[in-house]
């Protein structure tokens, strides 16, 4: 599967403690999550926790206490969206996201932090079958952080293979694609699986199938296992002429 949901991801960061992002890559999140700190790791890591263990009451409790004594602070909004994620309450997830959104707006945090959250409502959005809203939000990332190749790639695969035909834009899908290819120096597998998708919902399948080829020789050891599979049925829909529809 490409896109890592805003949830898995979530559950990644609290069972190892340790950054992962959004197609495999070290970037994405890690500064976001590291801003855990500010407000206590031991009461986010407890409450997530408690969340994943299905004890999603307890959690907002606690997340809810760490709000009532610093109502202002666009972390702890981050974090109870996560918990709200897991309790499967998704417009409730969005409305935390956008109040953490507006509050690190105020605080004047940097641009790629805010890019971060965008990529976060973005990717939910997405797992939501909210394309327009994950347009919004993946478009405003990408012009916070116009030369970042993950956030490109985001924007790029949604645009390449969102069920939702009025939200597909191969032109576009193409152009960030490639943008991202260049700026991870054209190794990036996830980047290049991208613009093989992207060229196929061109109805370009002969170069489609050639960027998918190479986006399975750029393949890490590490991702072979989990990501070969999928990029080789993608290469087979582009050999008879069809391009891939994800979420």
């Amino acid at each position: 599967m490409r896109p890592v949901t805003f949830l898995l991801l979530l559950c990644t960061l609290f069972s190892q403690g340790t950054m992962i992002c959004w197609s495999k890559e070290a970037q994405g999140w890690g500064s976001v999550w590291e801003q855990r700190m500010t407000i206590g790791q031991a009461a986010l890591d407890d409450a997530y926790k408690l969340a994943a263990q299905g004890k999603v009451n307890e959690a907002l409790d606690m997340v809810n206490r760490i709000i009532a004594d610093n109502p202002n602070n666009w972390r702890a909004h981050f974090l109870k969206a996560a918990v709200l994620v897991l309790a499967e309450r998704r417009d409730d997830a969005l409305r935390e996201m956008d109040q953490s959104i507006r509050l690190a707006h105020h605080s004047n945090v940097s641009a790629a932090l805010l890019s971060e959250l965008y990529q976060s409502k973005g990717r939910s959005c997405i797992d939501y079958g909210r394309y327009q809203d994950a347009k919004r939000a993946l478009e405003t990332a990408v012009h916070l952080q116009p030369n970042d190749p993950t956030t490109l790639n985001d924007l790029a695969w949604m645009f390449a293979t969102a069920q939702n035909k009025q939200v597909r834009n191969g032109r576009r899908a193409v152009s960030l694609a490639t943008k991202a290819c260049r700026l991870g120096g054209w190794t990036n597998a996830f980047a290049i699986d991208t613009l093989a998708a992207a060229y196929a919902e061109s109805g370009r399948f002969d170069e489609a199938a050639r960027y998918e080829q190479l986006a399975m020789q750029n393949l890490r050891p590490e991702d072979r296992k989990e990501q070969l599979g999928g990029m080789q049925n993608r290469l087979q829909l582009y050999e008879s002429g069809q391009p891939y529809r994800g979420q």
